[in-house]
This record gives structure tokens, C-alpha cells and sequence, in this order.
């Protein structure tokens, strides 16, 4: 099985955007969580 720099080159891409994607939801988590608290309560 032959490995391209193609094929890097979009794993790296799809990996970049999974883990913005996670740091963006762990960033706006606190936030998020701190709104819904007072609901809660």
C-alpha cells in the first residue's frame, strides 16, 4: 500500500480540523456551563 503525499497531506488537514474543532468546544464548555448553572440551581 502506497502512501501519497496527498494522502498526508489530507490526514494532517482532517486531524487539524478535529482538533480545532475539539478546542473550541472544551474553550466554550466553561462558558456554557457556567450559563446553564443558574438554571440548574
Amino acid at each position: 500500500m502506497k502512501y501519497n503525499w496527498k494522502d498526508l497531506l489530507v490526514d494532517t488537514a482532517i486531524v487539524a480540523v478535529v482538533l480545532g474543532a475539539v478546542a473550541l468546544i472544551v474553550g466554550s464548555f466553561p462558558a456554557t456551563f457556567s450559563k446553564l448553572l443558574p438554571f440548574l440551581k
